[in-house]
């Protein structure tokens, strides 16, 4: 009767133990961990605008042009000119969707101009994205470039940005906020913290990589574990650096530095031609590709996975 009362008891302990250890590994699962690497484990095209004759979206182009070169991941803008309407988008959204292809939609901040239909309503927007989300799941969240940017600060105070991502929680928030930033210290994470769902920061350094894994660590740290970063990389020349687009070494030292030293990777205006020099680096990091980093940009043992 003792000896099968002491089993009995140990059984008990076990079986308590096991359950609470399988408890406590799904509570360690918040939302925020669930959402680290939204951006996916691969590089997300912000890719060079598929034109039809009129200058409108080539929504049908675009898509085929996106899975030929096996991005999973796409980044389109809202408004600015007529390739980029509203109209456009909502069928791009639903291509996606059917495609697979995860969507994030980018809105122009104060700084930069206007997207219709709701200029800058970003509480309107917050609300259009989150329903659209509801009716196309693949389009994953939203953007506001250059927050910190211009006249765009006045704007986005604390209290506005709580505003927008409180605005897209009560419809689904499921959808994720991550506006475009280019430095972020402890002032800056501090303003932003429980009101985004993570940031896009932007290594504008197009000359050389040099400083950008301490950069996206420092930025880390500040963060402190409040939101996920992700990196963004140009492909592309920009208004400070009109000599050309980066060098092919200097583009995918970055590529690597940002894969391995952020949560995700984005890639503006990176071409979908074939022949592009850029985008034949950019698909070895993608699933099946050559380089350590494919398939695995922002995941665990990156940091290890590859060297200069």
């Amino acid at each position: 009767m003792t000896h099968k009362f002491v089993v009995a008891v140990l059984w008990l302990a076990i079986a308590t133990s096991s359950a609470y250890s399988q408890t406590a590994s799904h509570s360690r699962q918040s939302p925020t961990d669930a959402d680290e690497h939204a951006m996916g484990s691969a590089p997300c095209a912000w890719s060079v605008p598929v034109l039809k004759a009129d200058h409108t979206l080539n929504v049908e182009r675009t898509i085929q042009m996106l899975k030929q070169a096996g991005f999973q991941c796409e980044i389109a803008v809202v408004g600015g000119d007529a390739s980029r309407t509203w109209d456009d988008f909502k069928k791009f959204a639903a291509a996606a969707n059917t495609a697979g292809i995860d969507l994030w939609p980018v809105i122009l901040p104060p700084s930069e101009g206007t997207s219709a239909p709701y200029a800058h309503d970003y509480v309107a927007w917050a609300e259009a994205f989150a329903k659209l989300s509801l009716e196309y799941p693949h389009m994953r969240g939203f953007n506001i470039d250059d927050l910190d940017q211009g006249v765009s600060p006045q704007t986005f105070t604390r209290e506005y940005v709580c505003r927008i991502y409180s605005a897209k929680q009560k419809i689904n928030p499921k959808v994720l906020f991550l506006p475009t930033i280019y430095d972020l210290d402890r002032t800056v994470a501090d303003r932003l913290a429980g009101c985004v769902d993570g940031v896009w920061l932007w290594w504008v350094n197009l000359e050389k990589a040099t400083g950008l894994p301490s950069f996206l660590e420092n930025s880390k740290l500040a963060a402190g574990g409040r939101f996920p970063i992700y990196g963004g990389v140009y492909a592309h020349w920009t208004s400070w650096h009109k000599q050309g687009n980066p060098e092919p070494k200097v583009f995918q030292e970055t590529l690597e530095d940002s894969c391995q030293h952020a949560d995700g990777t984005m890639i503006w205006n990176i071409s979908l031609e074939p022949a592009d020099p850029l985008l034949q680096i950019t698909k070895t990091f993608l699933p099946g590709g050559s380089s350590p980093l494919a398939g695995k940009c922002g995941g665990s043992g990156t940091r290890t996975a590859a060297s200069k």
